[in-house]
């Protein structure tokens, strides 16, 4: 069945856990931590802080060291009475619009609700300095992020020369979104060589007809809309394959894509990178392996 993006990634990412029993658990230093986010979460493991953990949303699916965790809902409807329950301190999450009335009411309670901006390279990186500096960790999130801005440029400058080649990155088809300029997935196609289709939107995260679609005529169409258990991954043209006529079709170039391997902002960035330059200039980045379309290994599935 196919499920909505949005549920995943922001954030996204979009199976079910087993729940843990705080009993179980050591108590943890610092903070009582309930993370909503994947990309909340994905920091805290990167800074070894997921011990601090109490509860997760019903997207965390990743790392797996949180799998165990209550869940509390969806990030934009997060159960208070839960929250409240496992004696939370700290509420990690994005920022939302329909989540604001929870936020509050949580925050009236004396729970602390740091909503992180992540939809786009540079607020992801603040958002990952952020997050150390709730955990006590802030240096180590600094090193993290100096990290991701070095491979970069490394992977910037392997693609240098490369020819540019057009791209359209879907997040949903039904309308079709795509990635427009400044989100992480923008950043992580010129890095490696792509130009954007959506490059000239006026939204991070784009709705885009058919139509301009056939006009800009993408050389590669990577499509992450499915997360479903029975989703098309790897290169196959899928529904794309009804319009022949489009360059990335017609060359074989169209990629299903688990939304967990691209679509998360967080410290896999220079990873996920890598990968999207196998799809776009495998010449210089090397062929995909089969396994890496798929989701991450060890991770759950997200709860409808």
């Amino acid at each position: 069945m196919r499920r909505p993006l949005v549920l995943l990634s922001l954030l996204l990412a979009v199976g079910c856990a087993r729940e843990g029993s705080r009993s179980d658990r050591v108590e943890p230093a610092g903070p009582r931590i309930v993370v909503m986010a994947p990309a909340a979460a994905e920091v805290l493991e990167i800074l070894g802080a997921t011990d601090r953990g109490v509860g997760r949303g019903d997207y965390v699916v990743w790392p797996p060291s949180l799998q165990g965790l209550p869940r509390v809902g969806a990030y934009h409807a997060p159960s208070v009475e839960t929250v409240l329950s496992l004696e939370t301190t700290l509420l990690l999450t994005t920022s939302s619009q329909a989540a604001q009335g929870a936020h509050a009411r949580l925050r009236e309670l004396g729970v602390e609700v740091l909503a992180l901006e992540t939809n786009t390279y540079e607020s992801m990186l603040v958002s990952i300095v952020s997050v150390g500096r709730k955990v006590g960790r802030e240096e180590e999130a600094r090193r993290v992020v100096e990290g991701i801005r070095r491979e970069m440029d490394e992977i910037r400058e392997l693609a240098r020369n490369a020819p540019r080649r057009r791209v359209a990155f879907v997040v949903d088809r039904d309308p079709v979104y795509v990635a427009g300029p400044g989100s992480h997935v923008d950043e992580m196609i010129r890095a490696v060589g792509g130009e954007n289709v959506a490059a000239d939107a006026v939204s991070d995260w784009q709705l885009m007809s058919m139509e301009v679609i056939f006009e800009r005529a993408p050389e590669v169409i990577v499509d992450t809309s499915d997360n479903g258990d029975r989703a098309l991954r790897g290169r196959v043209p899928g529904p794309w394959g009804r319009w022949p006529f489009l360059p990335a079709v017609e060359k074989n170039r169209v990629y299903w894509v688990d939304p967990i391997r691209l679509v998360i902002p967080g410290p896999r960035l220079p990873r996920m990178t890598r990968f999207m330059g196998q799809l776009i200039h495998p010449e210089i980045f090397g062929e995909p392996s089969p396994e890496d379309f798929g989701a991450l290994e060890g991770g759950a599935r997200a709860r409808q």
